[in-house]
């Protein structure tokens, strides 16, 4: 099969695309055909070799945890799916090998979901871990209500493409970041307040605009001053979710009484096909989408790295 993938950690550099062995599908997995394939910032974090003390690598890797397809083969104690299902999944793992930058891909069974009818593959196959970790960070941990307060930072990327519709399906008002560029993108997603952080302090502005405090701020910068500065932005009682780092040593943390987490993505195949079935009702429009080839793998991941993308960057494997 055709793939992308690399034997040592390092930039982009380090990625080729050429032939290895379709693998094959454990007792509790099913063998998917791969249409496309979301390209996400912790492909890039795997890559250059960070988070070995938790996820362990078998090279030659292939990376990628989304994808969108169609089941070709079937584990023996796998149940409710059969060959020919159109599915999108989260291909996640604590030992990563065989990734869903390939023309065929292993997923658990239980981390699947049939895939939107009214979708493209390559508009589904962007979906699963930025829906997924979107809503455990404002549903389940954030707890949102209608009329609450959120930050999303980065609102024009691939997580806050997705997060932002959701925050406001919760009733939510919803403040972002982004480039001036990017202002009537992120508005088209339901943003209420745009912070061009080109030429604005978007903590004073938010200060100003809430001098109480926010209820909820979804982090996913990674810089120490972003960091600490989520801690100040929450009113007492409010809630942190970090999505790339550990939150600060602040004594403001347990003061207020403020919730402030690392949230990992939890692949979840039923919580998937109800977010599935939002996207096929209307109920949460798809993001914008950044489409590119396999054989452009390297520009690709250049592109999720360089932080300034419109939506979600995916690789498009193949015709199904």
């Amino acid at each position: 099969m055709k793939a992308a993938y690399y034997n040592n950690h390092g930039g982009p550099e380090v990625l080729q695309v050429g032939e290895l062995p379709i693998p094959e599908p454990a007792a509790d997995e099913v063998l998917v055909q791969v249409a496309a394939a979301g390209v996400n910032p912790i492909d890039r974090r795997l890559r250059g070799g960070e988070l070995s003390e938790y996820i362990t690598r078998t090279f030659p890797v292939v990376p990628g945890w989304d994808l969108a397809g169609r089941i070709v083969k079937v584990g023996d104690d796998v149940t409710g799916w059969s060959v020919g299902d159109d599915v999108v999944g989260l291909a996640f793992t604590w030992s990563i090998q065989h990734g869903t930058n390939a023309e065929f891909a292993p997923v658990n069974a239980s981390s699947i979901a049939a895939k939107p009818s009214n979708l493209s593959f390559d508009q589904a196959g962007a979906l699963p871990l930025v829906s997924l970790t979107a809503w455990q960070a404002l549903y389940e941990f954030g707890k949102l209500q209608p009329g609450q307060t959120v930050l999303i930072q980065a609102g024009a990327g691939g997580l806050g493409s997705v997060a932002i519709p959701i925050a406001k399906h919760l009733g939510a008002t919803v403040y972002t970041t982004c480039s001036e560029k990017n202002s009537d993108y992120v508005k088209s997603r339901g943003a209420d307040h745009v912070i061009d952080y080109n030429c604005s302090d978007y903590v004073a502005v938010i200060n100003e605009m809430e001098p109480d405090g926010l209820d909820l701020v979804v982090e996913s910068l990674l810089s120490d001053a972003t960091t600490e500065a989520a801690i100040r932005l929450v009113k007492p009682g409010g809630a942190v979710a970090y999505m790339n780092n550990e939150p600060p040593e602040m004594p403001e943390i347990e003061q207020n009484n403020i919730r402030a987490e690392f949230l990992h993505h939890r692949p979840d195949g039923e919580q998937l096909a109800k977010l599935m079935a939002m996207y096929e009702n209307g109920t949460l429009p798809a993001p914008r989408l950044q489409l590119m080839q396999l054989d452009q793998a390297v520009a690709a991941h250049q592109m999720s790295e360089g932080g300034h993308t419109q939506g979600k960057v995916v690789l498009h494997i193949q015709d199904l």
